[in-house]
C-alpha cells in the first residue's frame, strides 16, 4: 500500500541529528623529550576530549583600576594599572553504564605491585583497562568511550595537568605542570574570537557520586578551573583589544534605535575635560 504524500514529505524533511561538538584539552609546554602517557608515536601532544559538553561554564575576567583621592573631589580619580586574571571553570561529568569484569581487580593489583617495585614494563598498563576485552560486548552504549569508560583513567588524565615532573640527571630539575590548550569548538571563547585559550589548570576537585559493587567508579563530577595565560615557551604575548574582531558587527544586533529616548549620539558626560 503506497504511503500518503504528506507522510512521505514528513519523512524526507525529517531533520538529521548533528554530530555533537566535543570540548577537549591539549598539553602544551611539556618537559624536554616528555611524552604524555596517552600519546602516540605520530602525535606527542594528543588532545583528549571530555565525555560530555559542560552543562554550564563560568568565565570571569577582571580589570584593575587604582583610585587616587583628590582633596575636595566628589570621587577619586581612577587610573588603570593592569588587566586582571581570566578564569574559566566548569564541572566535567564522567559516567559509565557497564560494570567491568571482576578479574580486572587482580590485574590492577599486580600492576600496582610492579609500579611500586619499579619493574613495570612499557605497554603493560594496557592490560589494566577494564574494558579492553569488553569493547565488542559493552552493554551501555554503541561506541566504546561514549557511555562506558574507565573513569579512573579520566581522573588521572585531568590530574596529570596539576603535577610537575623531575629530571634526575647530573643537574636535577623540577619542571612545572604542562599548560593546557582548552578548546570549545564554536564558542569563540578567546578574546580574538578563536575557540581555544591557553591556560594552566588551577583546580581539579573530584566528587565520586556512585560506585559499582566491585568498587569501580560509576559516576564522577570533576570541578575544574583554568587560568588563561599569555606565556608560551619563552614568549609572552599580551592581548590587545584591537584583536577583538567579533565586536565589529554587534551594532547590528544591539545598537540603539533612532527612536530611543535620550539617544543623542553623544557620549560626553559633562563639560569637564581632562587637562593637558
Amino acid at each position: 500500500m503506497p504511503l500518503p504524500d504528506n507522510i512521505l514529505s514528513a519523512l524526507v524533511r525529517a531533520p538529521v541529528n548533528e554530530r555533537l561538538a566535543q570540548a577537549y584539552i591539549q598539553p602544551v609546554d611539556l618537559a624536554p623529550d616528555e611524552r604524555p602517557p596517552w600519546s602516540t608515536s605520530e602525535q606527542t601532544s594528543l588532545p583528549i576530549a571530555f565525555q560530555y559538553w559542560p552543562e554550564s561554564i563560568q568565565d570571569s575576567r577582571g580589570s584593575e583600576w587604582s583610585p587616587r583621592n583628590i582633596p575636595g573631589g566628589s570621587h577619586p580619580i581612577y587610573q588603570w594599572t593592569h588587566g586582571g586574571e581570566r578564569r574559566v571553570s566548569f564541572t566535567a561529568i564522567f559516567t559509565t553504564d557497564t560494570a567491568p569484569d571482576n578479574y580486572v581487580r587482580e590485574a590492577a593489583a599486580n600492576i600496582q605491585s610492579d609500579i611500586e617495585g619499579g619493574t613495570l614494563v612499557a605497554g603493560q598498563l594496557q592490560s589494566a583497562d577494564p574494558y579492553a576485552d569488553q569493547s565488542d560486548r559493552l552493554l551501555g552504549g554503541i561506541q566504546r568511550g561514549t557511555r562506558d569508560l574507565d573513569i579512573r583513567s579520566a581522573i588521572a588524565w585531568l590530574r596529570w595537568f596539576t603535577y610537575p615532573t623531575y629530571s634526575l640527571g647530573s643537574e636535577p630539575r623540577a619542571y612545572e605542570p604542562a599548560k593546557s590548550l582548552l578548546v570549545l569548538p564554536g564558542s569563540g571563547i578567546a578574546h580574538n574570537g578563536r575557540d581555544s585559550i591557553l591556560t594552566v589548570m588551577t583546580q581539579c576537585d573530584v566528587t565520586y557520586e556512585a560506585f559499582f559493587p566491585n568498587g569501580f567508579p560509576r559516576i564522577v563530577e570533576v570541578q575544574l578551573e583554568f587560568a588563561e595565560v599569555v606565556q608560551e615557551s619563552t614568549r609572552v604575548r599580551f592581548h590587545d583589544r584591537k584583536d577583538m574582531v567579533l565586536t565589529s558587527y554587534i551594532r547590528g544586533y544591539l545598537g540603539l534605535r533612532n527612536s530611543q529616548p535620550g539617544n543623542s549620539g553623544s557620549s560626553s558626560a559633562t563639560g569637564i575635560t581632562r587637562g593637558r
